[in-house]
């Protein structure tokens, strides 16, 4: 309990000190790292869904993306999400790109952070931080949701976005060619 406590008040102080943070500082506590890439997210080029962002040690780590390099993918909502048909979205991406056929199958780091998304609204922010000491870990507006160990390949997680068969093709050659060129913010 004791440890619960001291945690809280540990992500209270962080999320307070958020506003005075430099604008490449995290919105969780547990990394700091850069922000690499921005891209605003479409259907159909009309609808603006949200924004994705990528946060690395180092822009150039963007070659690197699938290793065990610390990492983090934020999605910044502009609509409501449910977070049953995310849960299910990404056991489908992560199972197409480590070719598996059950849930079951997935790595328990893989399947504990895929089963973490909740409901969330338009202007909310998942963040979702790989360290290689630490494992998986993932945040709604700055508060932890899920820990997940840091087992071997639990940073196969970021596959959802940047695998061979990713969430959406264009958004991760997108964000890799852009934290690479480390230029602005795009449109997909």
């Amino acid at each position: 309990m004791r440890t619960a406590i001291s945690i809280l008040v540990w992500l209270g102080a962080g999320w307070l000190a958020l506003e005075s943070l430099p604008a490449n500082a995290s919105a969780d506590p547990a990394t700091e790292l850069t922000r690499c890439a921005e891209l605003e997210l479409r259907v159909a080029g009309l609808l603006r869904v949200g924004t994705a962002l990528l946060y690395l040690d180092q822009c150039s780590d963007a070659k690197r993306i699938l290793e065990p390099v610390p990492k983090k993918f934020s999605l910044e909502l502009a609509r409501p999400f449910r977070g049953q048909d995310l849960v299910a979205t990404a056991r489908s991406t992560l199972k197409q790109n480590l070719a598996l056929r059950d849930d079951e199958d997935l790595p328990a780091p893989l399947r504990c952070m895929a089963d973490a998304y909740v409901d969330a609204d338009s202007g909310d922010r998942y963040d979702v931080v790989f360290r290689p000491d630490n494992g998986l870990s993932m945040y709604l507006n700055g508060e932890l949701l899920e820990q997940c160990d840091a087992s071997s390949g639990a940073e196969k997680y970021f596959m959802i976005w940047f695998g061979e068969q990713p969430f959406h093709r264009r958004m991760r050659d997108r964000l890799l060619e852009q934290a690479l060129n480390h230029s602005g913010p795009a449109s997909s």
